[in-house]
């Protein structure tokens, strides 16, 4: 075996071993890239979740805000009523004044005690004063179906006031 013989084995095994080094370096290559891809997905499957998760939060706040928007549109037209109601004072006529009288009483009971305290403790009062009234066996019939749905606009509102602010009382002229 000559020196160029040599050189060319020891050029062979190098090219060899060089290559056999490339293989190893791209396997690992491959596989860091994998995981790293792996992880990229997880980390934007968790940022899309959370997302999702702000998205459905701020969706809530925004459907509460309008069920909010509305109900207050809503008593500030029931208000409304009530203030030409009240401003006709009265009629001569005694059935426009049955008739007045009813609708003030229905428009202060829809408002709630929480509106208008002094109206709703003259006019109306608490539920424990409607139930009892309710279950009085002297109470006309007409009477009782009237107190009914008075009771449930009450349960209706509670709902309502739940859903819009469950933290937060309605404001009276008081406050």
């Amino acid at each position: 075996m000559t020196l160029g013989d040599l050189i060319q084995i020891l050029a062979v095994l190098a090219a060899i071993g060089a290559s056999i080094v490339a293989l190893i370096v791209s396997a690992k290559d491959r596989r860091n890239a994998r995981e790293i891809a792996i992880e990229d997905r997880a980390e934007a499957a968790r940022l899309a979740a959370e997302d999702r998760v702000e998205a459905a939060r701020a969706a809530a706040d925004d459907r509460r805000e309008s069920l909010r928007h509305a109900y207050l549109l809503h008593e500030l037209e029931t208000l409304a009523k009530l203030l030409v109601n009240l401003n006709r004072g009265g009629s001569a006529d005694k059935q426009e004044s049955k008739r007045m009288g009813a609708e003030a009483l229905t428009l202060i009971g829809q408002l709630g005690e929480e509106r208008l305290p002094k109206l709703w403790n003259e006019r109306a009062g608490d539920e424990e004063k409607l139930r009892a009234a309710y279950n009085d066996p002297e109470m006309p019939e007409y009477k009782k179906d009237a107190l009914e749905a008075q009771l449930a606009v009450h349960a209706i509102l509670r709902e309502i006031r739940g859903i819009v602010d469950p933290d937060e009382s309605a404001v009276s002229v008081d406050s």
